[in-house]
């Protein structure tokens, strides 16, 4: 008689919740509010430098300086010797086929790629694999928090979606900002972040 084996059942995804609706100043938590896992401050004076830190021991893992005119830079304390380099280097952008932009990080465990479009404002997929996200983008309602829901192989590299998401989330809220104070038909049906944007 052959012997069957149940296969393993991948643990549930996991919800990262927001304290604000602010990817420059909040904190987050998985069940328990009170012991947020992630802080993010904001310089107040400057509002050009933020801080992501790993809340249970208060040690930096990544800061990301917003500059006008030379580019972007971010530094992680554990790698590259400590030093800052082009925020674009790290998150780099390009296009699928369709047009769609997209936003690749390397990390220990292989690359991964952001998406947005009409079923995912943002959502994290592996490379190679652009059916099934690894975590995506709760939006927050009367019943639920915004949250980042993140499946089990997200969890390998979290601090890098925790990090990659809030840079592009705050990217995607300016550009919307924008097309809505621009207005006027050529606004129209814009795309930000490879996201289809509606104004009215």
């Amino acid at each position: 008689m052959q012997a069957t084996t149940t296969p393993a059942k991948s643990a549930p995804p996991k919800s990262y919740n927001f304290s604000l609706e602010n990817m420059k100043n909040t904190k987050i938590f998985n069940n328990q509010p009170a012991s947020p896992l992630y802080s993010v401050v904001t310089d107040i004076k400057s509002d050009k430098r933020t801080d992501i830190f790993d809340a249970r021991g208060n040690r930096l893992l990544a800061r990301v300086d917003r500059r006008d005119i030379l580019p972007d830079t971010i530094t992680f304390p554990n790698r590259n010797g400590g030093s800052s380099i082009n925020l674009s280097k790290w998150l780099q952008k390009s296009k699928l086929e369709n047009g769609h932009h997209i936003h690749s990080i390397e990390t220990a465990h292989g690359t991964y790629v952001w998406k947005s479009d009409a079923d995912y404002r943002l959502a994290l997929y592996r490379k190679g694999n652009m059916s099934n996200p690894v975590a995506h983008l709760q939006q927050g309602t009367r019943t639920q928090n915004f949250a980042v829901i993140m499946q089990e192989e997200a969890e390998l590299i979290r601090d890098d979606v925790i990090v990659s998401f809030l840079i592009l989330e705050q990217r995607l809220r300016i550009s919307e900002k924008n097309i809505n104070v621009g207005g006027g038909k050529f606004e129209q049906n814009r795309t930000v972040l490879g996201h289809h944007v509606n104004v009215p």
